[in-house]
């Protein structure tokens, strides 16, 4: 055999395995495969956590905004209960100071 047609085989089959092995490859990427595990699979751990925490989310909020109604019912008759102390506290120093005065 002559040598540029070993030559001229040896670089056809070279060429051919190299396609193969790139083909091999991308069907492998692109099975649906990540890891060891399927991506569907993975898929619907994602989803599930998302709901998971949107769902915590939204109860976080709910809590924050009974927290702050709570707060708010005992926090204003408070600050009345305190103003009104202090406007009696006031009028009797007023008093005080017209007999002392």
């Amino acid at each position: 055999m002559d040598s540029a047609l070993l030559v001229a085989l040896a670089s056809s089959a070279g060429l051919g395995l190299g396609a193969l092995g790139a083909w091999l490859t991308s069907r492998r990427s692109a099975s649906g495969r990540i890891g060891t595990s399927e991506a569907g699979v993975l898929w619907q751990q994602s989803q599930a956590m998302y709901a998971a925490l949107t769902a915590d989310r939204d109860r976080a909020a709910g809590q924050r905004d009974k927290l702050i109604e709570a707060q708010s019912s005992q926090v204003g008759p408070a600050l009345a209960a305190i103003t009104e102390a202090l406007r009696v506290i006031t009028d009797h120093l007023a008093r005080i100071e017209d007999r002392l005065g």
